[in-house]
Order: C-alpha cells, then structure tokens, then sequence
C-alpha cells in the first residue's frame, strides 16, 4: 500500500517568519511614538534648601524640549553631584508626557581640613564641599595633622601620605560623634602626634585615645567621665590606658 505524503500547508513557514518581524516592526513604532512626542516641557525640583531650584535644574545639563524618553539620568545625577557638592542623593523621574522631576538631598558641612593653601569643609561622608577662609572653617570641627590632597569642591577626600588616620576611620568617627549628639561640641582632631589622636571637646577638655581604638566605645567612656566631673573642671581625659575601661584624668593648673 503507497504512503499518503503530507503536504506541507503553503505559508506556514511565511507565517512563522511575519509574526516575530510583527512584533518588532510594533516596538519600533512604540519606541519612535515614544521619542517623538514626548519632551521634557517642565523640570520640578523639591528637596532643596541650599540650593534654588532653577541652580539644580541649570546644573542637570537637561534643557526644554530635550527628550523626555532618552535622558541618561545616572549623567543627570552625576551632574548635580559634582557640579553642586551639597547635594549627595538625587532621585530622577519622568512624568509623562512632559515633566521631569528631580528630588534631592541635601548634606551640611560636619567639619574642615586644610588643602592647596586654603580650608575645605567636608561632610560627614568625607564628600569636598567648598573652599573657605579660616574663619569660617574654625566654626566647624577643625582637622589638623593632615591635610586633603588635591582637593577639589564635589570629589572624595583625599588625605595626604602622612595622615596617621585613614579617610575610613575619620568617616566612622565623625559618624560616631554625630550619632551621639557630639559633633557641635567637638572643635578639632588633632592628628599630629603620630602615637595617638586628640580630641578637642567641650571647650576644656583634650581627649586622648589611639588610631585604631573603637571609638564608639571610646566615646561611651568620655560621656560617662564627663558626668562625673565638675562643670568647671579642665584638662586632660586620657583614654590610652592598658585598662581599655580605665580613663584617666589630668587637670589643668
């Protein structure tokens, strides 16, 4: 008995090949519609305090009639960062069909540094924010034995070669101090005895502990240790002891 041959349906193969080509003649159109009507007509700014919105919106580098679907919002935001140091997190979105909104957060200056001659107030995440004169500075918590290297307003702190403190451990004990209320009242980290770090604090006390101290913990002592001492009592709480609990107190003449 002869075997029945199937036929093979005229246009199947055809089919399958014109329904993907379909889809992405389809993309194309969205995306072409999607480039071609929708421009940036409007840029909102909220979040800011420092800085004026028409700053911020000038500083993103997006312009009227820019396209809405086709901005690269990681360069928007690199931008901001670099060209305005205070702000340190920037949120960009599009809302159809015309309007870009920037939300922003802005930092403060937690302390200065000296660098290339002049004073540079840094945030508490080691961010350069600005050059200012000495007066300025010394309103902030004042580094002194190092120096920032080639600084620049917008970039990561850079500490010279002969800092005892790396950018790391200034970060955690400026964070320290913040998270418990002692920044304000702390004036300076003297670093210039490579053996150990000086807290300046309270305007009366010189708070010695070393570079590699917890000094979370180091800062619980020095709490403690100032409750129990006199308002009008001044000197030097030393916390280099072989007794990590042990601080000891030397008072001024």
């Amino acid at each position: 008995m002869a075997r029945k041959r199937k036929r093979r349906r005229r246009g199947a193969g055809l089919g399958r090949l014109l329904g993907p080509l379909s889809v992405m003649l389809a993309v194309v159109v969205v995306v072409a519609a999607l480039t071609m009507f929708f421009k940036v007509g409007e840029i909102e700014v909220s979040g800011n305090s420092r800085y004026t919105g028409e700053q911020i919106a000038a500083a993103t580098g997006v312009e009227i009639g820019d396209n809405l679907v086709l901005l690269d919002k990681y360069g928007i935001t690199q931008r901001l960062f670099v060209d305005l140091p205070y702000i340190t997190e920037a949120r960009i979105n599009r809302r159809f069909p015309s309007t870009l909104t920037i939300d922003v957060t802005e930092t403060q200056a937690a302390a200065s540094v000296s660098g290339a001659g002049v004073y540079w107030l840094i945030s508490r995440a080691g961010k350069l924010l600005e050059p200012v004169e000495e007066e300025q500075a010394r309103e902030y918590l004042v580094i002194t034995g190092a120096e920032a290297d080639a600084p620049a307003a917008g970039s990561e702190l850079v500490l010279n070669e002969e800092s005892p403190l790396s950018l790391e451990r200034l970060k955690e004990l400026l964070g320290d101090l913040f998270e418990r209320d002692m920044l304000a009242r702390t004036e300076g980290i003297d670093m210039q005895n490579p053996n150990k770090l000086v807290l300046l604090y309270d305007n009366r006390f010189q708070v010695e502990m070393y570079y590699d101290a917890d000094f979370d913990f180091k800062l619980t002592c020095l709490e403690e240790a100032v409750e129990v001492l006199q308002p009008n009592e001044t000197g030097i709480l030393r916390m280099t002891m072989d007794n990590e609990l042990e601080v000891r107190f030397i008072r001024s003449d």
